[in-house]
């Protein structure tokens, strides 16, 4: 994934100089939206295309399009939507996009209205869907963590939607609470959903992001399961 404070062009050339497979943009404030984006995105696809290279988009984790405020939660999918027009231009065919409802909101909302956010969510997305479908794009829904979907909501999510899954491991981890056998459980689950993954490492109690290997998630484990 692209660092935010630096520039695309130089990170995409990076990524070409350092012969990685792909590189996965997150479009978003502050170098990488995209307004600062499109003046470039030319030089960007020239590149990769040159290079073979291949690239997936990311929607801010952020874009809360669950939001319970209409106007907001709008102007959130506005926001997604402009996020998939770069991405067209760039010829990019995979769109990941958290299952981060909403945030601010005191608990009580989270207990007593959780049926409206998750309403919220899915109605969200069939306009977001609608746009990747027009351009021939797979939108990949990444699981986080408890105060967003359960397993159970995710599953429903992508099969109601038919739209494949970003399987965080990371997140996935913490989700589990640090077992590594329910993070098996949990792969299983979302099985052949699985379209792309995130690899990073934490002690199952919060996303640290951590380098692979240096914390406690079983990795051998996992590319085992994942493979199989």
């Amino acid at each position: 994934m692209n660092n935010l404070w630096l520039s695309v062009l130089d990170e995409v050339m990076f990524a070409i100089e350092n012969k990685f497979d792909f590189i996965e943009i997150t479009v978003e404030y502050p170098e990488a939206m995209p307004e600062r984006l499109l003046p470039v995105c030319k030089k960007i696809k020239d590149a990769f295309e040159k290079s073979g290279l291949e690239i997936i988009c990311h929607v801010p984790w952020y874009f809360h399009i669950a939001h319970p405020y209409p106007n907001v939660r709008i102007c959130y999918i506005s926001e997604t939507l402009n996020v998939i027009e770069v991405a067209k231009i760039l010829d990019v065919t995979k769109i990941v996009v958290h299952t981060e409802f909403v945030e601010g909101l005191s608990s009580k909302y989270f207990r007593e209205n959780w049926n409206d956010i998750l309403r919220n969510f899915s109605l969200s997305l069939d306009k977001i869907k609608e746009k990747a479908n027009e351009y021939g794009m797979v939108i990949m829904l990444e699981n986080t963590d408890d105060r967003t979907a359960t397993l159970t909501e995710l599953l429903w999510l992508l099969d109601s939607k038919n739209i494949k899954a970003t399987l965080d491991v990371g997140h996935a981890f913490s989700n589990c609470y640090g077992d590594n056998t329910a993070l098996m459980d949990f792969i299983r689950a979302l099985s052949s959903k699985i379209d792309h993954v995130h690899f990073t490492d934490n002690f199952g109690s919060g996303d640290l992001h951590l380098p692979i290997g240096v914390s406690r998630i079983s990795w051998r484990k996992v590319l085992f399961k994942l493979k199989d």
